[in-house]
């Protein structure tokens, strides 16, 4: 492999040492796209209850691509030492013959994949236009970016992402340097355009699921290898460390039908018990800390509050666009991107948005103030028993959020509190999965198996996981002192009514 010629300029980073750069990387990080991300918070507000949480979007992208490297550097190396092993024609031993620009392209997908984060990362996508807003103001030139979208409520940043990376292709002249359709196919496999194959005697094998799952994949990817171990280095809470040198010896590339997939060894399995462990641990003990959540709800009310207000150019004073067919609004969405960062947004741009809404101007402003609204109640649902294909039970979500608030609001106003629901699941999304298990079988051959296909192996790590708190504006505490037993009621007797009588629940009640 030749491609490491192009590794010729150098980052330090306080997680993983040195990161190498190509100059099309270093063109890419200087565009103005991708230095804002300096700017978004990786965490929110994490940083209001771990004050060394400052670390942003733009270090963590520059980590996912060298952790994704890293991957595929180490997968060549396994490929070698387990061809022999695996005596079944099972490993992909040509992974060498990778060319270049492609190797190129993975590594610009791993680094661009939260181009599309707006201010406040994932609590920003509340605020994100509809899907038909969005055709609206960007017109045709997306309808492939479009046609990505399930329905009207469904943009999310990842859609952003697309735009944003041609943009910056473009802006850079790089078109005929690198492959915008192949970048995009790596970040989103449903994209329609793109082809990544490798050339081997004449066949070609698709390898596109192979470093879709590098970047983004259940239950390990780069992305999570990366954001685990810099949230927990910079949290101060080392509830996040994993091996990451054992699991980056037990992977290896297998052939299915033509595409290359990436695998994790058998012997690999406690090693991603512990790694699904320690970003559970982390969720509990830091994503999902009460002041951060409540911080975060109160920022998400902020936004239903003035999407409520009836405001029919709502999305137009927000992001300053023209509907004028004749101006490119994709100049004014990116502007609005570069001139928001995470402290201009809440400060400056939401305030204005909800100027006229003076339950929405005190909740900024106690954002703002660090003023977090007080828990008055919590409750944690842990089910067991599950097997790693069960999901979020939303319709019970749902069912517990309405009966909490129709209780409330027989004692305070609705704009008073907050019916705050995140779940965590440790197998999110294992069904759209392409990633593989390598079994030995009784005869001592082995076998690939889909690893959403291998409950029998993993189940014993699936839990999903429900965290319940209602936040209260504290100026309404004085008549919620006795409302905790009442609420517990009424989530047991809607869990009661929605459980599966196969689940084992286990309700932790604080």
């Amino acid at each position: 492999m030749s491609f490491y010629k192009n590794l010729n300029g150098k980052i330090l980073d306080p997680i993983h040492g040195t990161i190498m750069i190509t100059d099309i990387e270093r063109e890419v990080i200087g565009h103005p796209l991708f230095q804002r991300l300096r700017s978004v918070k990786q965490n929110t507000f994490l940083y209001k209850v771990f004050p060394s949480a400052m670390h942003s979007r733009f270090e963590h992208s520059l980590g996912v691509m060298h952790v994704a490297y890293l991957m595929f550097d180490n997968l060549i190396l396994n490929s070698f030492r387990y061809t022999k092993k695996y005596r079944d024609d099972i490993v992909f031993s040509n992974l060498d013959c990778v060319l270049d620009e492609h190797i190129q392209e993975l590594r610009l997908a791993a680094l661009l994949h939260d181009i599309g984060h707006g201010p406040m990362s994932h609590q920003f996508d509340s605020f994100l236009m509809t899907k038909s807003q969005l055709q609206t103001v960007l017109g045709e030139q997306f309808n492939d970016v479009y046609d990505l979208i399930d329905n009207e409520h469904s943009v999310e940043h990842e859609h952003i992402s697309i735009i944003f990376i041609r943009k910056i292709i473009q802006d850079l002249k790089l078109a005929e340097t690198v492959n915008v359709d192949n970048i995009i196919k790596l970040i989103e496999s449903e994209y329609k355009g793109g082809v990544v194959n490798v050339k081997i005697c004449e066949l070609d094998y698709d390898i596109q699921p192979l470093f879709t799952s590098l970047i983004s994949s259940c239950p390990i990817d780069a992305d999570r290898m990366d954001y685990l171990l810099r949230d927990s280095y910079f949290s101060g809470v080392k509830c996040g460390i994993y091996n990451i040198e054992r699991i980056l010896k037990s992977i290896v590339p297998t052939l299915d039908s033509g595409k290359i997939c990436l695998a994790y060894k058998e012997s690999c399995l406690d090693s991603i018990s512990e790694f699904i462990f320690s970003r559970s641990n982390l969720f509990s003990q830091v994503y999902y800390h009460k002041t951060n959540r409540a911080f975060s709800s109160m920022l998400s009310k902020v936004c239903q509050l003035a999407l409520d207000s009836g405001k029919d150019n709502l999305i137009n004073d927000f992001y300053k666009l023209n509907v004028d067919s004749t101006v490119n609004n994709l100049e004014f969405l990116q502007n609005f991107y570069l001139d928001n960062s995470d402290d201009e947004f809440i400060n400056m741009t939401v305030p204005v948005l909800v100027k006229d809404n003076k339950v929405a101007e005190h909740i900024i402003n106690d954002i703002v103030n660090r003023k977090p609204w007080r828990k008055i109640y919590e409750s944690k649902l842990y089910f067991s028993s599950l097997n790693i294909t069960d999901t979020v039970d939303k319709s019970m979500v749902g069912n517990i959020r309405a009966a909490l608030s129709n209780e409330l609001k027989n004692y305070i106003g609705d704009d008073c509190f907050i019916v705050d629901i995140m779940t965590d699941n440790a197998f999110k999304d294992i069904d759209k999965t392409e990633i593989k298990l390598l079994r030995k079988t009784p005869d001592g051959r082995y076998q690939s198996s889909k690893i959403s296909d291998c409950g029998d192996k993993l189940n014993m790590y699936q839990t999903i996981r429900y965290f319940i708190r209602v936040f209260v504006d504290p100026k309404c505490l004085n008549i919620l002192t006795e409302i905790g037993d009442k609420l517990d009621e009424i989530k047991n007797s809607v869990i009661e009514g929605c459980l599966n009588v196969e689940h084992s629940v286990k309700m932790d009640i604080e």
